[in-house]
């Protein structure tokens, strides 16, 4: 009897095609939506951008996330009250 491996470890990963990264594919499914010269050009742009930005080993949500930080600044805000810390001596 033969035993199948499970792939569920795989699930989390992001699915490749030619080794890029497949959300970088996006811009080129909108650019088949609307077929013009300048539309397969913004879409390769994006995907070249979007290669670029994963040799540097950002991925869209962390980009967005770094971007977001640096907007906010160092300083939060707003704690909840069990991340005040509280030396009371």
């Amino acid at each position: 009897m033969k035993v199948l491996q499970s792939y569920w470890r795989d699930g989390s990963r992001m699915p490749r095609i030619v080794g890029i990264d497949a959300r970088a594919f996006f811009p080129l499914l909108i650019a088949l939506y609307h077929p013009r010269e300048w539309s397969f050009i913004a879409a390769g742009v994006a995907m070249v951008a979007f290669v670029v930005m994963e040799k540097k080993g950002y991925t869209l949500p962390v980009l967005l996330r770094a971007i977001r930080h640096r907007l906010r600044g160092t300083v939060v805000h707003a704690r909840a009250w069990w991340h005040h810390r509280r030396n009371y001596e």
